[in-house]
């Protein structure tokens, strides 16, 4: 910021009044971002894949065992994936569940993968709050289960499949399983209401909306 000037002390009484300064408005400080720190993520299950993208459809190059150390570097929009850098320096995706960080996932910066088909929602409660922890497929109709994605809500509510670049057709999507720490159960950990129907979808348009699922009870 820039300081006003003081005044000229006054010599004496009688000394004649220095001219009034004019006032300049203070700038507000520029906040600086505090720079995100990489955090160590343990591998805690053998054979753990590192893949091309965050889903189960992306190529997988690379495995490592039960213990190994990983750098998280960012993680995927919703919930589920994480951007690492391994111990042989190379940069891909791994499952979140399928690692112990040791920071806090959401202190990651969110990376978005380039030529990725994105199709994306949220998950409502019966009252319309988000669901977290939800899980949900997406599956090609004309397809094989094995060719599925998988994706989980957020606190947001939000969830997101990152399909390999040029997937095409109509894809089923669907709510297929929940987590005991999401706010859609009770306390005995069972779902309060039921999933909707599947919705099937045309992948090729699914960037430009939002695919939004509310849990019934009616």
């Amino acid at each position: 910021s820039t300081p006003r000037k003081d005044r000229p002390a006054a010599r004496n009484a009688l000394a004649a009044p220095s001219p009034a300064q004019p006032a300049t408005d203070t700038p507000a400080p520029t906040l600086t971002p505090t720079p995100f720190q990489p955090f160590e993520a343990v591998v805690n299950v053998e054979g753990l894949l590192l893949r091309s993208g965050p889903g189960f459809l992306h190529e997988a190059y690379w495995t490592y065992p039960q213990g190994e150390i990983v750098q998280v570097l960012g993680r995927a929009p919703g919930w589920g994936w994480v951007y690492v850098q391994t111990a042989n320096n190379l940069l891909g995706w791994m499952k979140l569940e399928l690692l112990d960080l040791k920071g806090d996932f959401y202190d990651a910066p969110e990376v978005t993968p380039e030529d990725a088909v994105i199709v994306k929602g949220h998950v409502y409660t019966p009252n319309g709050n988000p669901a977290s922890h939800i899980s949900l497929s997406l599956t090609p109709v004309e397809g094989d289960v094995s060719d599925s994605d998988n994706a989980t809500t957020d606190t947001l509510g939000q969830y997101y499949f990152f399909l390999p670049k040029g997937s095409r057709g109509t894809w089923t999507l669907a709510g297929n399983a929940y987590g005991c720490e999401s706010n859609a159960v009770n306390d005995a950990c069972e779902l309060i209401g039921y999933f909707p129907p599947p919705l099937d979808i045309d992948v090729r348009e699914a960037s430009e909306f939002w695919f939004n699922l509310q849990i019934r009870n009616d």
